[in-house]
């Protein structure tokens, strides 16, 4: 890889270096005196169901709209699974003047309402759709008790919810399942997460469908060895190696 490139006589250093999390403030807030009880309430609404958790913000790159219709078709192709699987997804408004995503959002909730309404049962609606942000201790809860973390974007550089969820999941000894698009630059690093073609809805469900009927021995296996590349790559070595690569450009140069 071309770690150096030279324009108008100045040398130039390029690199890699995708940001690592700050582990010891998901450590913070699982150990926060709420955590037990919001843990409790979510396990207590989705009792007998698997729980499936999608984190995003508003945006045409997210894969939101696409990965709802997916899950649609799931429950359409897959009837045993109605009543036994819930999707929350979390979608983080836009600012008020990016009036470019009204056309989309309306769309989101259109999509939630259609599956709502054609699979909905007494004590179980398929998806669970929160348009605003939840402070982080509420999403570290959601994170250690979802059975799945589906994270779709079409395009996206990195993608730092994947690697959130596993660090709670590796930090509770769980055994959830990171279904990611392979489109996030985030694929590249994770290795152990079920790999989804965001463009392709049969994709798209079958691999959610995968890490659904998946078995426990490789659920943890696949966690063990993702949480150790999220361990391994904090954020502290991220900031040491970033600034090492800055150093060193100039001795190369010289």
């Amino acid at each position: 890889m071309t770690t150096q490139i030279e324009v108008h006589g100045r040398r130039i250093g390029l690199g890699a270096h995708p940001v690592g999390l700050d582990l010891e403030r998901i450590r913070r807030s699982l150990a926060d005196h709420r955590t037990p009880g919001r843990r409790q309430a979510i396990r207590n609404e989705f009792a007998g169901k698997r729980l499936v958790i999608s984190i995003e913000r508003l945006d045409y790159t997210k894969g939101t709209l696409e990965k709802i219709r997916a899950f649609g078709d799931l429950l359409a192709t897959s009837p045993e699974l109605r009543g036994k699987v819930s999707l929350v997804v979390v979608c983080v408004p836009a600012a008020k003047e990016m009036t470019i995503y009204d056309e989309l959002q309306g769309q989101i909730e259109q999509a939630v309402g259609s599956v709502n309404g054609q699979f909905n049962e007494v004590g179980w609606s398929p998806i669970r759709f929160f348009f605003r942000p939840l402070p982080f201790e509420e999403v570290v809860a959601w994170y250690a008790e979802a059975d799945i973390c589906w994270i779709t974007p079409l395009r996206d550089g990195l993608n730092l919810v994947c690697k959130e969820y596993v660090a709670t999941q590796g930090q509770v000894e769980g055994d959830g399942v990171l279904v990611l698009s392979e489109f996030a630059g985030a694929a590249a690093e994770l290795h152990g997460a079920v790999l989804t073609n965001p463009h392709d809805p049969a994709d798209l469900r079958e691999r959610l469908r995968q890490a659904l009927d998946m078995e426990r021995g490789e659920r943890e296996a696949r966690l063990r060895g993702l949480y150790d590349i999220v361990q391994h790559n904090d954020i502290d070595r991220w900031g040491r190696e970033f600034l090492e690569a800055v150093a060193a450009v100039p001795a190369r140069a010289a």
